[in-house]
């Protein structure tokens, strides 16, 4: 009888970093000043949104101000 093993192919995810631009409507609060992260249509700001993960498992979203990841010192690395 065939034993089976764990594939070391597993990928292990990490928590990562994206730039969207604020949409309307948007609902969070920015986890480094907690301020809400607003739209305004005349000037399209970008927020920083981050995808948490905990010892490879997905954890939660975080949001930030563009300025604030920066001042925070990008925490989960270089938004993409």
């Amino acid at each position: 009888m065939a034993t089976k093993t764990k594939s070391s192919s597993k990928k292990s995810w990490k928590s990562r970093a994206v730039t969207r631009l604020i949409e309307a409507g948007s609902m969070v609060d920015c986890s480094y000043c907690n301020e809400r992260v607003k739209f305004q249509a005349r000037m399209r700001a970008n927020q920083v949104i981050c995808n948490v993960y905990t010892k490879g498992v997905w954890d939660r979203v975080e949001h930030f101000h563009e300025d604030c990841y920066t001042e925070a010192g990008s925490p989960f690395g270089d938004p993409e």
